[in-house]
């Protein structure tokens, strides 16, 4: 399977960016790739000391996630899938902390459920966003393995 996306909004990624994983249609397939940004969940000071600010901190998983189950059936496969796209839209300091980060974070989801002809290009998804005037669309292919 190869998804393909494309981001109408930035010259880079006009063209596409791929990606292309093996999928049994007997199992889910899961692809991540991105980065994990600490975010500041908050402070304490041990000992209730002036010092010393230690600063607790979850993780944010950002990229690009695409899960997925393909079923063939009469030259035709139906697919079942997620992907999410997330990215840091601004790393800005809270105001008053010390180099404490607080990121707001873009991010866009989709659910599908599509039929697809095997070997054909085919787009499940164009987004227009208007928080950020992103223009995605999402196009996939499957190609079955001998």
């Amino acid at each position: 399977m190869e998804v393909n996306i494309h981001d109408g909004s930035d010259a880079a990624a006009r063209t596409g960016r791929r990606y292309t994983m093996l999928v049994d249609d007997s199992h889910k397939a899961v692809f991540h790739v991105g980065n994990r940004v600490p975010v500041a969940t908050g402070s304490f000071q041990p000992g209730g000391g002036v010092a010393k600010v230690n600063t607790q901190f979850t993780y944010m998983d950002t990229g690009v996630n695409i899960e997925c189950t393909v079923r063939e059936s009469g030259g035709k496969v139906a697919l079942h899938g997620s992907l999410d796209l997330s990215t840091i839209a601004r790393h800005d300091a809270e105001p008053g902390a010390i180099d404490v980060p607080s990121p707001t974070i873009g991010q866009t989801k989709l659910e599908l459920d599509a039929t697809l002809e095997l070997g054909k290009p085919t787009t499940v998804a164009s987004i227009d966003d208007p928080v950020n005037a992103r223009r995605l669309q999402v196009e996939v292919t499957i190609t079955k393995a001998n």
